[in-house]
């Protein structure tokens, strides 16, 4: 290629990245012809001249960059947006030197650190961040933690753990092309310090998450790590898998943004869709990273991130994978049994499965539920019932005190199912008065039987012997609910 192709070559790429090699060579091949002599002839390139070569929205990024002569390539992006620096830093009375010229001498010289010449992947942040960034404005909360996601994936293929020092640099950065975005600012517009504290305190916390979460995984020596792991991947099989074959932690998160996009098209009916049944399947791995952060998510968050997960057919593939087992069919089997109305009546008592204060009327919304219901933290069945107060019409689920699920088939078993896998979907621990019968809803209808560990809390009794309060002692399995499973068992030989 001649010069001017190198150039444009390079000016496209910048602007998008991921063209093939065939596109790019058509791309310059079609500028070349139109009579582009040089790169200052770019910016009169029109629509029209490649609309037959790219998808549209690659047409308005290319011709963006064309038009705002964005050509040399920063120390932080290649995002080709212009903003008014009303906010920019005073700058040093020395000459800044051309970011193009400080480039060739970083190439050049061969001795820039990675974290010195790092590209942040603006092209795979969410819209509303590249919107924001075009427009001078600040992302909402949620959409910069979306964006700290994808930049502490892209760090991280350069050290999975760096340094303080090297993440100040990449923030201070990005602060300083883009202030009117991400700088920490007062109301009247002063920059406070660097304009870079709150960006780096979010990614150093969100590389030490995933560091911790890496550690925990690996090391099975530490105590604590140790003990938490026991007991949220208590009876699990798929606690934290690898990603599938050919897919990475870009791949996935941007099956989990399509996932949000359909989700605000079409709400939450189209879950039984093959579309988000197969990439909420792709993404399980996905789902358990965030599941088990640490510390770990809110419900809120977790519903904006993965809307999908809190549906009656996205609760019961969630367990299914995580565990193995089909949650509903074997309690659906139980019914045919009579050791089920012996588990139904321990439900009532313990509190897991409904009680007069958790029946409430067919018109009743999910505001209603929380604002008249007394509703724990921990998760709990409501049932929706017709005017006989007899007939169930549908249910729902609550945890942390507000309604999260609600239920397609009104029946009591599939809402029983739904709780019960909710505990093992979010790594909650049995609530303490309902501890017998989730255990053994666990042991004698889904077969969960693992030899350690279990998902009741540990907390601290009362010693027969001293009257003071000491901790509870771990038991594989709860004597109660082991010499009920037993008694039951005598029981039904009884009758062969």
């Amino acid at each position: 290629m001649s010069s001017i192709s190198d150039e444009i070559k390079d000016i496209v790429l910048r602007a998008l990245p991921k063209l093939s090699e065939d596109i790019l060579r058509q791309v310059v091949t079609t500028l070349e012809g139109s009579g582009v002599e040089s790169i200052q002839d770019l910016k009169y390139v029109h629509q029209d001249d490649i609309k037959d070569l790219l998808p549209v929205i690659q047409q308005r990024k290319l011709l963006q960059a064309f038009k705002l002569g964005n050509y040399c390539q920063s120390s932080v992006s290649s995002f080709p947006v212009q903003l008014k620096l009303h906010n920019s830093p005073p700058s040093s009375s020395s000459e800044p030197q051309s970011p193009c010229i400080s480039s060739k001498v970083h190439q050049n010289t061969n001795i820039s650190k990675w974290y010195e010449t790092f590209q942040v992947p603006w092209d795979k942040m969410p819209e509303e961040v590249q919107s924001a960034i075009a427009n001078s404005k600040r992302p909402a909360p949620d959409k910069r933690r979306q964006m700290i996601r994808v930049l502490v994936d892209e760090i991280r293929k350069h050290d999975t753990n760096p340094t303080r020092s090297e993440c100040l640099i990449i923030c201070r950065n990005i602060v300083k092309q883009y202030p009117s975005s991400f700088a920490d600012m007062t109301p009247g517009g002063v920059i406070i310090g660097g304009g870079f504290a709150s960006l780096l305190s979010q990614v150093k916390t969100r590389i030490e998450n995933i560091h911790r979460a890496g550690t925990f995984k690996r090391h099975h020596s530490s105590r604590l790590s140790g003990q938490q792991q026991k007991i949220d991947s208590y009876g699990c099989t798929q606690f934290q898998p690898e990603p599938p074959p050919g897919e990475t932690d870009e791949t996935l998160e941007q099956k989990r943004q399509q996932l949000q996009n359909i989700y605000k098209q079409e709400g939450l009916n189209s879950i039984e869709k093959a579309q988000v049944l197969n990439l909420m399947k792709t993404t399980f791995c996905l789902q358990r990273n965030h599941i088990n952060q640490t510390p770990a998510p809110s419900t809120e968050d977790m519903r904006i991130q993965w809307p999908y997960l809190f549906t009656q057919r996205g609760i019961y593939s969630h367990f299914e994978s995580l565990t193995g087992i089909n949650v509903l069919h074997p309690l659906e089997l139980s019914i045919e049994e009579t050791l089920f109305n012996v588990c139904m009546q321990c439900s009532y008592k313990h509190k897991v499965i409904p009680n007069s204060n958790s029946f409430v009327q067919m018109s009743s919304t999910a505001a209603d539920m929380e604002h008249t219901l007394t509703l724990p933290a921990s998760p709990r069945l409501i049932l929706q019932v017709a005017g006989d107060e007899v007939t169930i019409g549908s249910w729902r689920i609550s945890t942390e005190s507000r309604v999260v699920c609600e239920g397609l088939q009104p029946t009591f078993i599939t809402g029983l199912a739904a709780v019960f896998a909710t505990y093992y979907v979010f790594n909650l621990q049995y609530q303490e008065e309902a501890a017998r019968t989730l255990e053994f809803v666990q042991r004698r209808f889904l077969g969960i039987k693992p030899e350690r560990g279990t998902k009741a809390s540990q907390g601290k009794v009362v010693s027969k012997k001293t009257g003071k309060l000491v901790q509870k002692k771990a038991a594989p399995v709860n004597p109660h609910v082991a010499t009920l499973i037993k008694n039951l068992l005598d029981f039904e030989w009884g009758f062969m």
